[in-house]
């Protein structure tokens, strides 16, 4: 069975970690914007939107795995003159979504550049991965609807990732498509199992969040293992994302 995870930090992991990946099945996998410090330039994360769509993808090859980009500005990275950062990636080309974007702790600033970039996704016409945090999931997530729907966000081409148990059934009532990340503090394997039988599985997709921190690199296996369900797995993220 050949797996998809939606949301990884490639940087963080060796190619040792993506070999492993890969012979456990988890053959494609989006790789996320997101820098471990508070950038003090816009330049870093123009650089780093080059690494992920150039660097990244060969680091895939060697491990046996076809890694595709998402390039932004995650909102705990978010640098002074941040719209030359958004300049360079319309510029830019490579990649096959918009992300990790969204709300940390809903400042104004990280609504202006939320907006900012779903209306450059919405130019582009391709996906936006959209964060929701651990802390206040649900009330930040009341003010990202709002944004994507004062923004006429196509619903086909958001993903909204990080879901709780809590949280599914208003994205999915929205039109949005629903990530649920397998993950330490995030989703167990038998929690995401109770929502795709409870919400189904034609706009549900599977990650692991893997990257920088300690996690768990087979998440999206062990949910196929649990329910053996091939939309959330692999299906819809290959729709979602054209890949």
């Amino acid at each position: 069975m050949m797996l998809v995870d939606t949301h990884i930090h490639s940087e963080g992991r060796s190619v040792e970690d993506l070999k492993h990946m890969a012979g456990n099945g988890i053959k494609k996998a989006i790789t996320c914007a997101f820098y471990p410090i508070q950038p003090e330039f816009p330049e870093t994360l123009m650089d780093l939107a080059r690494k992920l769509t150039e660097f990244e993808p060969e680091r895939g090859k060697k491990a046996g795995m076809e890694i595709h980009s998402a390039v932004g500005i995650h909102p705990r990275c978010i640098p002074p003159g941040w719209e030359r950062v958004l300049e360079f990636i319309e510029s830019y080309s490579g990649y096959v979504a918009i992300g990790e974007i969204g709300l940390e702790d809903g400042s104004d600033e990280e609504k202006e550049v939320l907006k900012a970039q779903l209306q450059l996704a919405k130019k582009l016409d391709i996906p936006a991965v959209i964060h929701t945090p651990r802390k206040n999931k649900e009330v930040i997530l009341e003010k990202t609807l709002q944004i994507l729907e004062d923004v006429s966000f196509p619903e086909e081409l958001a993903l909204i990732d990080h879901n709780s148990v809590g949280t599914v059934k208003a994205v999915l009532e929205k039109g949005y498509w629903a990530g649920i990340t397998v993950q330490p503090g995030k989703l167990t394997v038998d929690e995401a199992v109770r929502i795709i039988e409870e919400f189904g599985d034609e706009r549900l997709i599977a990650n692991s969040d893997t990257g920088f921190s300690e996690s768990d690199m087979l998440a999206v296996k062990r949910l196929y293992d649990a329910c053996e369900n091939e939309r959330v797995v692999r299906k819809n993220a290959e729709r979602f994302f054209g890949i």
